[in-house]
């Protein structure tokens, strides 16, 4: 499914070890997210989305408060060097986010605002996680294998 495309919802995520990043505290919580989103799809396809919407995103607005400050903090203490574009990606996110939170708060769950998170959340779980994500694992994994290997004598 395209991240704008709002006419088919599909009927689960899952996450694999392709959407591993290699680093296993931000795979544990990438874990735990695709497992709510999963849920939430299932709600979605036995009709229950309507209830399911609010928690999802009370759930999200801590995910993404608290995810996205644990990566930004090991982001500064490795050094990584696309911190800023990374953190741009999230910036976004959050602002994409949060438009929907509020139109939620104003109207209520809707199958319309339903949609739109779920475009929002499985397009950022395919395009995010596998680029962005994927190339700070990299980066971290490297640092921290520097930092643990002892010194030659």
């Amino acid at each position: 499914m395209a991240p704008t495309d709002l006419g088919a919802i599909p009927r689960h995520v899952r996450w694999t070890p392709h959407h591993s990043v290699g680093v296993e505290e931000i795979d544990a919580q990438h874990r735990e997210l695709f497992r709510r989103v999963d849920l939430f799809l299932a709600a979605l396809s036995e009709k229950r989305g309507r209830r399911e919407l609010e928690p999802l995103i009370k759930y999200l607005k801590s995910y993404v408060h608290e995810h996205f400050a644990e990566e930004q903090q090991l982001m500064e203490f490795s050094g990584y060097p696309d911190l800023g574009d990374h953190l741009e990606e999230h910036h976004g996110f959050e602002a994409r986010f949060g438009v929907l939170a509020e139109e939620l708060s104003r109207t209520g769950p809707t199958l319309g605002l339903a949609r739109r998170l779920v475009a929002l959340l499985v397009g950022w779980l395919e395009q995010h996680l596998a680029t962005t994500d994927r190339r700070f694992g990299l980066y971290l994994s490297k640092f921290r294998a520097h930092r643990t290997r002892k010194p030659s004598a």
